[in-house]
């Protein structure tokens, strides 16, 4: 674990690996795989594409880094443990976390439609107060 970023149990916590976790950490907004590669490359010369990429993916699969698809481009950004969206700059790309959410309550859902909810997600895409 590093700061609120962590790895799933039993994968190692190699020095590139250290190195994406910490600029992840530290990342100010939305990130492309290719964004975070070039700049942790900075620090380990010898990391690969594949490690970023894997690396990526452990994390979103943990729930740590959220990707957007909108925009039409494919970004990540760092993720709080609490229930949340995200608010979404298209025009600067600053993205901020919400706790309003729009979804209607899974048992409404099951009743409403049979369907079990097991997740949701919900992003919305728009311009920020500073762009507007």
């Amino acid at each position: 674990m590093l700061g609120d970023l962590s790895l799933p149990r039993g994968v190692r916590l190699t020095s590139q690996r250290r190195v994406l976790l910490r600029l992840v950490g530290e990342w100010a907004g939305s990130f492309t795989v290719a964004e975070l590669h070039d700049r942790a490359r900075r620090f380990e010369p010898g990391l690969g594409l594949a490690t970023t990429y894997r690396t990526v993916e452990l994390l979103r699969s943990g729930g740590s880094i959220h990707p957007l698809l909108g925009g039409g481009r494919h970004t990540y950004v760092r993720c709080g443990p609490n229930h949340h969206h995200h608010l979404v700059c298209t025009s600067c790309g600053a993205v901020q976390e919400t706790a309003l959410c729009a979804a209607p309550p899974p048992a409404e859902v099951q009743r409403l439609h049979g369907f079990r909810t097991t997740s949701h997600e919900l992003d919305i895409y728009g311009t920020c107060a500073r762009c507007a």
